[in-house]
């Protein structure tokens, strides 16, 4: 019989020597362009419950390798995934006409016209905490714009507060700690 490449006990061993980091220990930041407001900034981050740290996408092709008929996949690109936030509905809905705004930036509502790009990124920090609030690591998303405000569902058999998703683009991001 084969025997296991990794033992449960090293498992044990290595995870009972580290802070593995939690899911519900996070932090987001929003950084959007002029004409939003700055000032709920800092509260849209309490507001919000539930984020994604970015990955990535390859795109690739077959390559034909030697005389035969070998074909080898190469990734020629990588595109970031789109990402999304939930957020708890405040009071004055000013989550949602932050986001309004932001999008409303890229492209008016009414005349389809299509902001200047530079005029309307922002800038997305997420971060992974441990119990003491202490940033274990960092993932920046740089050139953002929001893609989706998605409908929030009313009906008279939910309880509970509402929640809104907001899913973004970002044409970049970083790991910065």
């Amino acid at each position: 019989m084969a025997e296991s490449y990794n033992k449960f006990e090293n498992f044990l061993s290595t995870v009972r020597t580290q802070f593995l980091p939690r899911s519900e220990r996070f932090e987001v930041a929003f950084f959007g362009p002029e004409g939003v407001d700055k000032v709920f900034e800092k509260s849209l981050s309490l507001y919000c419950e539930e984020a994604q740290i970015p990955g990535l996408a390859a795109t690739n092709v077959p390559i034909k390798i030697g005389p035969w008929t070998e074909h080898r996949t190469q990734n020629v690109e990588f595109i970031t995934t789109d990402m999304t936030f939930s957020f708890i509905v405040d009071q004055n809905w000013k989550g949602r006409q932050y986001f309004d705004t932001w999008i409303g930036l890229t492209a008016d509502f009414t005349s389809k016209e299509v902001g200047f790009y530079d005029l309307t990124k922002g800038k997305i920090e997420i971060k992974s905490l441990d119990l003491n609030d202490q940033v274990l690591a960092e993932w920046t998303l740089h050139d953002v714009l929001p893609k989706v405000i998605n409908l929030v569902p009313v009906a008279w058999g939910n309880i509970g507060v509402m929640r809104m998703n907001v899913t973004v683009s970002a044409r970049r991001w970083e790991k910065t700690i």
